[in-house]
């Protein structure tokens, strides 16, 4: 997903929500409160070999008072998600200090979310199928494309147990 399918994603919720705001009133909204972006270094959002940054890991923090970190999708999908919420300022502050600010500092830079594109991109359907209705055309489709990988396997390595581990701390030969 772009930056702005997550942002389109989070104002169809709102929406929903509050089914009587005006598509001005969201995008006043959108422009001078929602913040998304992708995660990039202090040298860019590539790996030294091209590759895209990547980052699992969905973060929310509001009002600075309450966080949400974990893997949970904005869509449905029928894996096993996990994560976090903070309702502890203080705690919220430390993390927003230490690991969210830097991160950010790097990160945003007002270009990944268009707030036209994002308005333009609500009746865009994300969802996909529900694999318990979905056809064996669609599972088998879905199954290819996990069998595929992030892309970026070559950073990753498995042990003789099948556990994942990062390939730097495996020499030529295979072990430890």
């Amino acid at each position: 997903w772009t930056a702005v399918d997550v942002a389109s994603e989070i104002i169809k919720r709102i929406k929903k929500q509050f089914p009587q705001a005006s598509d001005d009133e969201l995008r006043e909204k959108v422009h001078n409160n929602l913040r998304i972006c992708f995660v990039r270094k202090i040298n860019g959002n590539h790996y030294s070999g091209g590759e895209t940054i990547g980052l699992h890991t969905k973060h929310f923090i509001v009002d600075d008072k309450c966080a949400y970190i974990g893997s949970q999708n904005l869509y449905v999908c029928d894996l096993a998600e996990w994560g976090v919420v903070i309702d502890h300022e203080e705690t919220v502050q430390n993390i927003k200090s230490e690991y969210w600010n830097p991160m950010w500092e790097f990160s945003y830079q007002n270009k990944d979310v268009n707030v036209d594109q994002v308005m333009d991109g609500l009746d865009i359907e994300r969802d996909g199928e529900d694999p318990a209705t979905a056809s064996k055309e669609a599972l088998e489709l879905a199954a290819a494309q996990q069998a595929m990988g992030s892309g970026n396997n070559k950073y990753y390595a498995k042990d003789d147990d099948g556990m994942i581990e990062n390939p730097t701390a495996v020499d030529a030969a295979g072990g430890p």
